[in-house]
């Protein structure tokens, strides 16, 4: 099982979200945005300079931004078998 932040996680992959390792705002901020531990989520683009764009596969959401320095702090794994 291989763990990485979001903003290293390849495009177009499905991802587990496993932790948000963050302080308790951003933490709410992610909640708010219906993002939580256990969603299945797929990263958008692999921009370097732009914000991060995923869609959560759970809720079936629209496109989500998130800033980088966020980002940094989803941690997330590979959600195929």
């Amino acid at each position: 099982m291989n763990i990485m932040s979001l903003d290293q996680a390849p495009r177009d992959i499905p991802q587990v979200i496993v932790e948000i390792a963050s302080g308790e705002e951003a933490k709410r901020k992610l909640l708010a945005m219906g993002l939580h531990a256990g969603d299945a989520i797929v990263k958008l683009n692999q921009a370097r300079w732009s914000p991060v764009l995923i869609r959560n596969l759970t809720t079936r959401s629209s496109k989500i931004a998130i800033g980088r320095g966020l980002a940094r702090k989803i941690l997330v794994r590979d959600a195929r078998p």
